[in-house]
Formats: structure tokens, sequence, C-alpha cells
């Protein structure tokens, strides 16, 4: 039996054809009578395959993974001659409230889908108390005592290929970097997505894929996973180093950061002054806590990037606190187009470095709007 309480798979006994939650695998008989709302003095019985079904008492304890099927009955049933007293146990597989009955207690994925009649984009999982329940692979074995409560989750991700629309289910299946986690809420917050996905709200960014576009989630933002085009959802460490750093023509971005950039409907340009280049996205709108007026942002394009990192953000018109306090680290200016744009030197980490292949300009544009949030947070 699973001890662990954070991953201890949930239990349920089918009685009189109904299926009843229980709190663990190991329960008294009484327990089961209360739960099912069955009279004390009446018997329980536990369905097994021969005629010679086993009466419970109600001071036993009943382990739910040596069968979990039962009856209830006024009078206790006769003996039958020449039946086998130790014949296997009906078991119930449970998923979503409904039942299959079964002998064999090893299934495959594959066998449950079939008995259930399951819906192929849907994504097969045990069951467990706390939030994190357990996929269930592609023609994995299934053991019954490992547990026998599954629920259903749409892969949104696999959903989103084809553009059809949501079936009910208990949950949604969405990716989170290279990781799936399961969210029970048809429209949960950034705040929510990233702490199931184990992510500090505070230090992490969330963005989301739709399309070939990608879009910021605000930490209180509710993000509607019913909805046609949502794909999958990525991360930036939002605790970039504030430190120092340095400084057009029009050039050629890589072919993908030109797709994101136009999917995403921004307002951008290549610049080339020299030997340096910019990426020049326009009509930035900024917080509150700042002096309302629209700037751009300008992010240097390295030689050899996209292997060689981005590395902060210039605006102009600068940014600055209505309050008139000092932002940190945007004391200097580098000079493109003839105009001063301020510099605000914030830097990957060797503990959040660039990723190559999943870090590009549009991530980077993204990262640098989170600064100016993260600066407005600041009292």
């Amino acid at each position: 039996m699973n001890t662990n309480k954070e991953s201890a798979p949930r239990w349920a006994a089918v009685v009189d054809e109904r299926v009843i939650p229980m709190p663990r695998q190991i329960i008294p008989a009484l327990l089961i009578k209360e739960q099912a709302g069955i009279d004390p003095k009446s018997h329980i019985i536990r369905d097994l395959q021969s005629p010679n079904d086993s009466v419970i008492e109600n001071d036993e304890n009943v382990d739910l993974g040596a069968g979990n099927v039962f009856r209830s009955a006024q009078h206790a049933p006769p003996s039958q001659a020449g039946c086998d007293p130790n014949a296997p146990a009906k078991l119930a597989f449970i998923l979503n409230d409904a039942f299959v009955f079964a002998v064999e207690p090893t299934q495959t994925e594959g066998a449950l889908r079939r008995q259930f009649g399951l819906n192929p984009k849907v994504q097969l999982l045990r069951d467990l108390v706390g939030p994190n329940d357990k996929p269930i692979a592609d023609d994995e074995k299934v053991h019954f005592k490992d547990g026998p409560v599954f629920v259903t989750v749409f892969d949104i991700e696999e959903h989103c290929k084809d553009g059809d629309a949501l079936s009910p289910c208990d949950g949604y299946l969405i990716r989170v970097d290279d990781t799936k986690i399961v969210m029970r809420e048809s429209h949960p917050t950034g705040r929510e997505i990233l702490l199931r996905a184990g992510k500090d709200p505070k230090l992490t960014m969330l963005n989301q894929k739709i399309g070939k576009r990608f879009e910021p989630v605000p930490l209180d933002k509710k993000v509607d996973l019913t909805a046609c085009g949502v794909e999958r959802f990525t991360t930036l460490p939002n605790e970039q180093s504030e430190g120092r750093g340095s400084a057009s023509r029009d050039f050629a971005l890589p072919e993908l950061d030109q797709e994101l950039l136009e999917d995403s409907n921004l307002n951008w340009e290549t610049v080339q002054e020299g030997e340096s280049k910019w990426l020049i996205i326009h009509d930035i709108a900024v917080p509150q806590k700042f002096l309302q007026r629209p700037t751009s942002v300008a992010i240097q394009i390295l030689p050899g990037y996209p292997s060689t990192p981005l590395d902060m953000a210039y605006f102009n018109p600068p940014v600055h606190r209505i309050d008139n306090k000092t932002i940190p680290c945007t004391e200097a200016v580098q000079i493109v187009r003839g105009l001063g744009w301020q510099r605000w030197s914030r830097h990957y980490t060797p503990e959040n470095p660039w990723k190559l292949g999943e870090y590009n300009t549009l991530t980077h544009y993204l990262l640098s709007q989170s600064w100016l949030d993260r600066e407005a947070q600041k009292p």
C-alpha cells in the first residue's frame, strides 16, 4: 500500500452498482456501510467470481486492493456446495464516476480506453491525492493495486492541432516549457499556472503560444483553456541581474524571428549603424507607475546571434517613474540614429542562461516588458 499521502492513489468502492469514494485503501467495513447509506444491521458482501460471495463483518478491515465490488443484503446468503471459496474478487476500474468490472488486475492503457469508449484526444490519468495526477502512457500496464480510480483531461496542445471543440472532462493537460501539468480549472490565472508548474511567480514571466505568436500572461489574468488556438506556455526568468554593459541600415533577422514578430502584430524594424545592428520595436505602452508616453525599445543583435545571447534593452523616450525615484542601472545612454537611448542593464545569469532554440528576439522583447512591470511593482 502506498503510504505517501501526496502521491497516494484515490480509492473507491462500487456498492450496489454505485461508486462510493473512500478515504484510503484499507478501511473498516462499517465505513463502507456509512458512506453507502446502508443500515449497519445489514450485511455487506464482497462480490467474488463464485456463487459463494464473502460476507464481511462490521469489525473487519477491508482491503479494497483485494476487491472493491460489494452488495448489501438484509440476510447473509447461504453457502453453495462445491463452489470455490478462494475465487477471485470482482474488480471495478472507475473513471469519472463510471465503472467497468474486471477479474484481471492488470490492464493496459489501451484496454481501459476501449472499455470506457474514450475520445482518442483525451489523456488518461490515475487520480492521486493532491494536484499532480499521474498520466498513463500509451499501452502502459495499469495495475489495480496501484489505485483503481482514473480521470480524463484534454491535452490542449494535441487538441489545438485540429481546432476541435472541447468536450467536458476533469481537467486540461497543458505544456509549460518541457513539462506537462494538469489544470482542473478551465480559466486559471497566470499565477496559478506558474505555481502548478513549480515556478515562483515573483521571479518568472509566463508567455502563451497562440498559433505562431507568443503573448505575455499577467499574473492575475485568466486564461481560457477551452478557447481554440491555445497551444502551450513558456516561461522566462524574471530575475536578470542589474549590471552594466554596450552600442542602422536594414538587415534580415532569422526567418523564425521575423515570423514571430509579424505574428505578434508589433511595429518593428531593423537598423544598422556601422557594425552595430539593432531591432527596434515602437509604440510600447508603459505601466501606470511611469511617465505616460509611448516609448520604443532597441535590442542589439550581436554577431553570431542566435548562438550569441541577446543582452539588455534600450528605451527612447527614456522611461521615468512619476515619483522621480531612480531606476537602478539605467543611467547609461546609447546613441542610435542620433538619439539617446536609455540602457536598462539586465543580463542572463549562470542560473538562468540564454537557451539556444528556445529564446529569441521576441522572448527577449517580452522579457524587457517584464522589467518594466517589475520596476512598476516597487514602492
